[in-house]
């Protein structure tokens, strides 16, 4: 009987292993702590992959998303490098050649790195145009600040009080286990999730699984994203009411996955608190359709 009732438990502890490592993972690792953070915080900025363009006398800076870097804004710098200066850099962890660094910073950590490297620039003020999880750390520049004077969010936007899609759900938690996983595994899980959870071309019809990069290095913001939901620790989005930075919000058309409501969208344009563009496309419209994202981009730069 004693060896009937081992052999079940070591069935159950083997069957129930990934999940207790999850656990374990989700419960007792987290980012570099604060205190560590604010020290090496000047290193971190000082070692950002950047690039700078133009000589404009206002300035633009560019926050890619997962799973790219700062060579997607590459169409855009090209067609406004002529009237501004623009700044760019790639967030940590995200470098086309891996240099062998596994950055762990949570939301608000990067939102710190980023207004770092913002208040770097010595500029009086800037315009941020982010797209994917750029669009994340960059959305509570929608409040007015003494950093941003004008913000362009490219295809996330805001879900304010609706449910998530289920797709979103489980991608987004897909990624945050690829993460947790040997690298070899994550980059499986991260491909697995590319191609049959989401299904890219969902995502965005011009793009193909092997046009993505499957590093799961690149995963901890979904990690992040979903250790604070896990601990009812997430950060609120600004409310509409209170946008008070003038506000574009850009995205394509073409795709089945969603990255905002309906409602949030409604409510930007009707309570007057910002443009909203509709184009052909994808997630990725800035480069599936460039010329015409370049044109938005400089009308409305022009005239706010």
């Amino acid at each position: 009987m004693k060896k009937f009732i081992i052999i079940t438990l070591s069935i159950i502890l083997v069957a129930l292993s990934p999940v207790l490592y999850l656990l374990y993972t989700f419960a007792f690792t987290g980012p570099i702590p604060d205190e560590e953070f604010q020290k090496n915080l000047p290193s971190i900025v000082k070692n950002l992959e950047v690039k700078f363009d133009g000589e404009g006398e206002k300035t633009l800076v560019f926050i890619h998303g997962y799973p790219d870097s700062l060579e997607l804004w590459d169409k855009q710098v090209e067609y406004l490098k002529h009237d501004y200066s623009i700044a760019r850099f790639t967030l940590p962890g995200f470098e086309l050649k891996d240099n062998g660094q596994r950055p762990h910073y949570n939301i608000k950590q990067i939102r710190t790195i980023v207004d770092t490297f913002i208040k770097g620039l010595n500029k009086e003020h800037v315009t941020v145009l982010a797209h994917d999880w750029g669009a994340v750390y960059a959305s509570h520049y929608l409040e007015k600040n003494d950093l941003v004077d004008r913000l362009v969010l490219f295809d996330i936007g805001s879900f304010g009080e609706e449910k998530r899609p289920d797709i979103n759900v489980k991608y987004t938690f897909a990624l945050a286990v690829a993460w947790t996983l040997p690298e070899f595994l994550g980059d499986k899980l991260a491909l697995y999730t590319a191609d049959k959870i989401l299904n890219i071309t969902d995502v965005d019809p011009n793009k193909t699984v092997a046009d993505l990069r499957s590093d799961p290095r690149m995963t901890y913001p979904y990690w992040h994203l979903w250790k604070s939901v896990l601990t009812k620790n997430t950060i609120k989005p600004v409310e509409v009411e209170n946008y008070g930075t003038p506000f574009l919000f850009l995205y394509g058309k073409d795709k089945k996955v969603w990255f905002h409501a309906k409602s949030w969208e409604n409510q930007v344009i009707e309570s007057n608190k910002g443009q909203v563009e509709v184009l052909p496309g994808g997630h990725w419209f800035m480069q599936s359709s460039p010329e015409l994202v370049n044109q938005k981009l400089s009308d409305w730069l022009s005239a706010n």
